[in-house]
């Protein structure tokens, strides 16, 4: 074994790659060959020599970039739960390294790698593979809805599910800092503490409805995810609903929640809008 400078990673992984006469074990939790040509033309290279390439990537919904650029060479990408290991080899050489396959990682990470070139460690790895990559490997990729949110824009997904929820139009769009919704006959905003990672939602209400609220609101706004408050304008602002969700988001940009997330939040933030619709209805239902 030897232990291998940050820069040599790279050449390692593309020398064992174009010397390979039999197979290709890669196994990178995340790949991006964007401003790596190289690399992705030698795998490519490879499959066209007839090695067999087994490529092993990470599978969950937010990874679907990193198989996408593997089956984008022609290669098909095996899905392994929970994998974290990086390693490359062949019938004769090997690199184990921190280092993903990654156009990033290669040019502005410090990472740390070692050659493998001896039968017994080869077996090794090999083994390592038959006993805890292999048995991990999922058959399927993640679902339609899954891969959907984890491509498309939070805005876009957040109307659309706000049409299909409240059978109606809606329009999401971002401006003045937050996000604006006008659904259900009304008006909504959704900001994001950036500091706490929480999202705020508001929604506008009368005066009658601002009184409405203190002996009614426990009968509509039941959700265990937020928290509910209002909000008596004065000064030419409206009254408001407004709730904060209780726990805190993996990220304050939306769009780069994890789907788990997503899934989550948007039937809340629909939910929440229906609330308030059915709230002022019946504010109005109970005075005729």
């Amino acid at each position: 074994m030897k232990i291998l400078q940050p820069h040599k990673i790279s050449t390692e992984i593309l020398d064992l790659i174009y010397e390979a006469k039999q197979y290709l074990i890669i196994v990178s939790p995340y790949v991006n060959f964007q401003h790596w040509a190289r690399i992705a033309n030698e795998l490519e290279n490879a499959r066209k020599r007839g090695i067999r390439i087994d490529f092993f990537v990470r599978n969950e919904p937010e990874n679907v970039k990193s198989w996408e650029e593997v089956e984008s060479l022609g290669i098909n990408a095996r899905l392994i739960n929970n994998l974290h290991a990086k390693f490359y080899f062949n019938e004769t050489n090997g690199v184990i390294s921190s280092m993903n396959l990654l156009s990033s990682s290669n040019s502005n990470s410090i990472e740390i790698g070692c050659k493998l070139d001896s039968q017994e460690e080869l077996e090794e790895l090999k083994r390592f593979v038959r006993d805890f990559i292999i048995p991990n490997e999922v058959k399927e990729k993640p679902d339609a809805d899954d891969l959907y949110l984890s491509k498309e824009k939070f805005a876009v997904a957040l109307e659309n599910y706000i049409a299909n929820d409240a059978n109606g139009q809606a329009r999401v769009y971002f401006k003045n800092g937050c996000f604006n919704i006008n659904a259900c006959s009304n008006q909504f905003t959704l900001a994001i503490d950036k500091v706490e990672n929480k999202v705020y939602l508001s929604g506008i209400i009368s005066q009658d409805e601002a009184v409405f609220f203190s002996s009614a609101s426990s009968e509509f706004f039941k959700s265990g995810y937020l928290e509910y408050e209002l909000l008596n304008g004065s000064g030419g602002y409206h009254n408001m609903i407004g709730a904060w969700t209780k726990n805190r988001l993996s990220n304050a940009f939306l769009d780069k929640l994890r789907v788990n997330e997503k899934k989550m939040l948007i039937p809340e933030i629909s939910g929440f809008i229906k609330d308030v619709r059915a709230f002022k209805d019946a504010c109005y239902a109970a005075r005729k």
